[in-house]
């Protein structure tokens, strides 16, 4: 098939239009799009993660367990709006058979979380606080009543639980009563304080 003296002059036009765009865009890239990050796997022990008592990676871990049963959990926050609703929690018990107080814990500790406490504090002040049990509601330990306990008094109940307890995560961890007070000050100061309970 012949081309006309036009065709021609159109395809040399477009050709070298095509040149002049690889010679000034050499390296464009196009755009890519990903997608939210989500928690690392670790891999799951499901009869310690119900347990309670301290643990690596805890709420880690129970974030990627409700993932793979359908409940699509990001965060530490996510997980504490939740848990926060007792009839969520009841919920997820009559789903998945776990205890309730279980559930509580997990939210307690997301719950201390959210001021400057690392999960590791937050498991030791929760498990350690048993003198504080709100016994209308369950609670044992959480941003509102952190903000209402005495620092020498959580240090004393932390030592005399710490000293009785085994697990080697706890071999090395010490604990100033500056530390609790800046927890009580940051307690105070949090505006937000979601497991407020009014018996």
């Amino acid at each position: 098939m012949q081309l006309t003296s036009t065709q021609k002059l159109i395809l040399a036009i477009s050709i070298a239009l095509l040149g002049i765009c690889c010679w000034f865009f050499p390296n464009q890239k196009q755009p890519t799009f990903r997608a939210p990050s989500s928690p690392p796997f670790i891999p799951l022990d499901t009869v310690r993660l119900f347990q309670k008592k301290v643990m690596p990676n805890r709420l880690p871990s129970f974030i990627q367990y409700l993932n793979l049963h359908g409940i699509p959990i990001q965060n530490n926050f996510e997980l504490l709006l939740l848990l926060s609703n007792p009839t969520t929690r009841q919920n997820i018990h009559r789903q998945f058979q776990i205890d309730t107080n279980v559930l509580l814990l997990y939210a307690e500790i997301a719950d201390l979380m959210q001021i400057e406490i690392t999960e590791l504090d937050a498991q030791i002040l929760f498990f350690s606080q048993r003198n504080y049990q709100n016994q209308f509601t369950g609670s044992t330990m959480n941003l509102q009543i952190l903000a209402e306990v005495e620092a020498e008094s959580i240090l004393e109940d932390m030592g005399g639980w710490m000293a009785g307890n085994e697990n080697p995560l706890l071999q090395n961890y010490c604990l100033s009563i500056e530390d609790i007070e800046s927890w009580n000050s940051q307690a105070n100061a949090y505006q937000f304080k979601i497991l407020v309970h009014n018996p």
